[in-house]
């Protein structure tokens, strides 16, 4: 991380101070007389001082940001912020800001670590975000600050948008529809669901009763039956059926049945697990 052009943003305290001090310049000035000189000097050399002190408390500073593991567009997720300092002395009131999201250090000597949220609009590969270091130390009379590119090398995953019922039901998602009904296994049961016209001797009625939403049982067979995500099967633009693929694949994951990807030039074979997941989900965002 290489640090940017040392940059000074005037407080309201501090433009208080500058005009106190303009004000007494211009009175010693007038009336010639020494003790306002002596004054009017002595507040100068306090900015400047405080000025070296600001400069000096943010050299030798890096920041190093860890992303999480699955960062979606259009969504804030948690980045993990790791702040050393390389001097020997201690530096006070480190700032970070990315973007309007914050996070402040009082005190840092070595190492410390913070989360900040980040937010990305746009699906893709960004290699590094931008990061603004500031700090009003000592006083609180000016806040100087640089801005640095810091590298991430992060696949932001598409915005996951629902798909449509009949969409869904192409696919052979939603299971209400599935021929798995008269199949061998039929009887084994895998977990609940939501109603999605399912026979009614499948409705779990306990449950539907505590929750007041219709739940089914989930048969081991259907639950398993792979699912190949053709972008082509589905309704919107390119980006919107990015999405769409995007939220089958969460889905399926979490359903824990076998799910695949078919693009124009490439077909992934389906598999489950969260390393296969964010395999597909990698291959949506950068397509």
């Amino acid at each position: 991380m290489k640090a940017g052009k040392y940059r000074v943003k005037v407080n309201k305290a501090g433009l208080f101070f500058v005009g106190i001090t303009i004000f007494l310049g211009v009175a010693a000035v007038n009336t010639a007389n020494n003790l306002l000189y002596l004054v009017v000097s002595s507040m100068l050399a306090f900015m400047l001082l405080s000025g070296f002190l600001s400069l000096y408390n943010l050299k030798g500073i890096e920041v190093l940001l860890i992303p999480p593991q699955e960062v979606y567009a259009g969504s804030s997720s948690l980045f993990t912020a790791i702040v050393k300092n390389k001097k020997r002395m201690p530096s006070f009131l480190i700032r970070l800001t990315i973007d309007k999201e914050q996070c402040l250090f009082p005190l840092v000597h070595k190492e410390h670590t913070c989360t900040i949220p980040a937010r990305f609009e746009k699906r893709g590969f960004y290699k590094s975000i931008n990061l603004k270091i500031s700090s009003s130390f000592p006083v609180g009379l000016f806040e100087r600050y640089y801005e640095t590119e810091t590298e991430i090398d992060l696949i932001v995953f598409p915005q996951p948008v629902e798909a449509k019922r009949h969409e869904l039901m192409k696919l052979g998602v939603e299971k209400g529809t599935h021929a798995a009904h008269g199949r061998k296994g039929f009887d084994e049961f895998y977990g609940i669901r939501e109603y999605a016209g399912d026979p009614i001797k499948l409705i779990h009625w306990k449950v539907s009763a505590k929750t007041g939403t219709i739940y089914v049982r989930e048969l081991k067979e259907e639950s398993s039956t792979p699912v190949i995500i053709n972008l082509e099967e589905l309704e919107g633009s390119l980006e919107e059926r990015i999405s769409k693929a995007c939220y089958l694949i969460i889905r399926l994951t979490q359903e824990g049945r076998p799910v695949g990807l078919k693009l124009k030039d490439k077909i992934i074979e389906p598999s489950t697990g969260e390393a296969h997941k964010r395999q597909l989900l990698s291959e949506l965002a950068l397509l």
